[in-house]
């Protein structure tokens, strides 16, 4: 039985084992097909380690088996230090250093990095010309200040230096411990270059503030997708043009709505807007302030939702301010506006603070 079901494999065409490989983890194909006969490991190094997840994998492991592999061949990658600590140094260290070699290369991930490793890699010289999609989450005991430095580095100098770079994805841990175990880091000139970036069209930054939007809206004139916790200036008031900007997830905070007005007048063509905003005093939530807005400067808005933060204890009068004020309002009404009290476990932001929201579609 066993010699027939050897023979039986091995008369099975390329395509039946190419079928296989495209629903597997490249490391699962190398430890199940890898070393069975010539064949298979000639299929298996060529075409069977498209998308590679090592995440789970000991840095021995990864590394016999990248010693064997095609690198060239690899289109996405997955890499993280939240099961092997130092995983990701360990195998991007200078001695193994892979990424180079992965030409073919167009989705990266490092889950779970510390600091140091980022930094480390932002001094190292490689070119990754098909990269498309980059996600990076820092390690989860880190400093929120801290990471977020980093990632403006990571912003700014991969940016510049992946041409073919359109979706970025940068992500810090809630938490705010102060732990860095690998001494300080230098931020290099990258924060204050000039470069754009003409090709980067989705741009997350996960609890993340940024305090100049200007600058990323003028580096990355083709952002079509933009979610980032804002800090609006209140000595800018003439933004970037950004006619490319059709979607925005934007909580910025405690603001004046003139603040707001001024960033999203220069982006004409919205059409999904989300806002947390935490008013300075109630006639912040003026319902026709808003339809100025809208009206004014958003007029291919089809979907609106605002996040209204209210005053500490105060939640019963705000939603009661709002309602009178907005119910009564024919362009909210003729929008079917819908307004309520969310918990903020119910929506997939992490903020946990219970909020009004208001929201249409058309």
């Amino acid at each position: 039985m066993s010699n027939k079901s050897t023979t039986t494999l091995e008369i099975f065409p390329p395509e039946i084992f190419l079928e296989i490989f495209s629903y597997m983890n490249g490391y699962d194909n190398y430890k199940s097909f890898y070393g069975l006969n010539h064949r298979l490991s000639t299929l298996v190094s060529t075409y069977g380690m498209r998308y590679i997840d090592i995440s789970e994998t000991t840095f021995n492991e990864s590394r016999k088996m990248f010693s064997v592999i095609n690198c060239s061949h690899v289109n996405s990658l997955i890499l993280s230090n939240e099961y092997y600590d130092e995983q990701i140094d360990q195998i991007l260290d200078n001695s193994c250093f892979l990424l180079n070699s992965m030409v073919s290369l167009n989705t990266l991930m490092f889950d779970s990095i510390g600091l140091h490793t980022m930094h480390t890699l932002t001094q190292q010289h490689f070119q990754l010309d098909n990269l498309k999609t980059l996600v990076i989450s820092f390690r989860s005991d880190l400093c929120v200040e801290k990471a977020s430095d980093m990632c403006r580095t990571v912003l700014y100098g991969f940016c510049s230096r992946f041409k073919s770079l359109k979706y970025l994805i940068l992500s810090a841990s809630k938490g705010n411990e102060i732990i860095y175990r690998s001494g300080r880091v230098s931020l290099n000139d990258s924060l204050s270059s000039t470069q754009i970036s003409s090709t980067l069209q989705r741009l997350f930054l996960h609890n993340i503030r940024i305090n100049d939007i200007e600058n990323i809206l003028s580096r990355f004139p083709k952002l079509q997708c933009l979610s980032a916790n804002v800090r609006l200036n209140r000595h800018i008031t003439d933004y970037p043009l950004s006619l490319n900007l059709i979607a925005c997830d934007l909580p910025v905070g405690s603001s004046k709505l003139q603040l707001l007005v001024n960033l999203l007048k220069q982006c004409p063509n919205l059409k999904q807007l989300t806002l947390y905003f935490s008013p300075k005093n109630y006639d912040e939530l003026d319902s026709y302030e808003w339809e100025d807005l809208i009206e004014k400067y958003l007029l291919k808005l089809k979907q609106f939702t605002l996040y209204i933060i209210p005053f500490e204890n105060e939640m019963d009068i705000a939603q009661a301010l709002i309602k009178d004020d907005f119910l009564q309002n024919q362009f909210w009404l003729d929008r079917k506006t819908k307004i309520e009290i969310i918990d903020g476990e119910s929506t997939d932001n992490d903020d946990i603070q219970t909020k009004i929201m208001i929201k249409f579609s058309i």
